[in-house]
């Protein structure tokens, strides 16, 4: 039987070593503070991943990479769930 899990938040912070991956996934750490984040992505509390291979993930990966470009503050909402990437919370579309 599955736990439920449930979303985490980051507040307002930037972008760091965002890192595409070949199956369309991009990786990134941002500086907010997060809250508690599901147990999946526990390891890794301050990373984070989209899906760049849907036009959903492209409209991130576009929010992302202009804020990572103009070192520009942005806040994060996830999904609860490391759908993308094992052991990192994916991020809410």
């Amino acid at each position: 039987m599955a736990s439920s899990a449930y979303a985490s938040d980051a507040s307002s912070g930037t972008i760091t070593q965002p890192q595409a991956t070949q199956n369309g996934a991009v990786i990134f750490v941002h500086s907010g503070t997060r809250t508690t984040p599901p147990s999946c992505g526990a390891g890794y509390a301050t990373r984070w991943v989209i899906d760049a291979s849907t036009p959903q993930g492209q409209s991130q990966l576009s929010v992302l990479l202009t804020a990572y470009a103009l070192h520009k503050s942005i806040s994060i909402h996830g999904t609860g769930t490391c759908s993308i990437w094992g052991d990192t919370e994916t991020v809410a579309i």
